[in-house]
C-alpha cells in the first residue's frame, strides 16, 4: 500500500484514539466517535480497508459491554425510556454514573487504585483509602 492511500483514507485514527481518550468525555460522545470511524471505515473499498471493517464490526459484535453503553447512552440522551436488555442490578439512579463513562477513565482509575493498593499498604483503612482517592482523582489531570 502506498502511504498517500494509507493517509488518506485511515489518518483520521490517531486523532481519534486521542479524542476517546479524553477525560470526561461523555459517553454519547464516545459514541458518535466509534460510530463516526465505522462510516469512515465503510466507504474504503480495498482488500485492507474490508478486512479493517469486518475486523471492527467482529470486535464490536463480541462485546456486549459497547451494546450495553450504547444502550445507556441512549437513555441519557432521551432517545429511550426502556432499559429492557441491560444487567438486571442496574436500576435508574446507577445510568447516572454513566454519563461520562469512558474505556480511558476507567483505566485510568485501576491505575489509581493500584498505586493505593499495593503489597506494602496492608494496613490502610477503608476510610483512608477513599481520602487518597479522592485526593489523587482530584490532583490527576491530563
Amino acid at each position: 500500500m502506498n502511504l498517500t492511500f494509507i493517509h488518506i483514507n485511515y489518518g483520521f485514527l490517531p486523532t481519534t484514539i486521542i479524542q476517546l481518550e479524553k477525560q470526561k468525555l461523555p459517553l454519547h460522545e464516545s459514541i458518535v466517535t466509534v460510530k463516526s470511524v465505522e462510516n469512515k471505515l465503510e466507504h474504503i473499498i480495498d482488500e485492507a480497508g474490508t478486512a479493517i471493517k469486518e475486523k471492527l464490526k467482529n470486535v464490536l459484535k463480541k462485546n456486549c459491554g459497547f451494546n450495553d453503553l450504547k444502550k445507556i447512552s441512549s437513555i441519557l440522551t432521551g432517545e429511550s425510556t426502556s432499559i429492557e436488555g441491560l444487567p438486571e442490578d442496574l436500576n435508574g439512579n446507577d445510568l447516572a454514573h454513566f454519563k461520562y463513562a469512558t474505556s480511558s477513565d476507567v483505566e485510568r482509575s485501576f491505575s489509581r487504585y493500584k498505586n493505593v493498593l499495593t503489597d506494602n499498604r496492608r494496613l490502610i483503612k477503608i476510610e483512608n483509602i477513599k481520602k487518597v482517592l479522592v485526593i489523587q482523582c482530584n490532583t490527576f489531570t491530563d
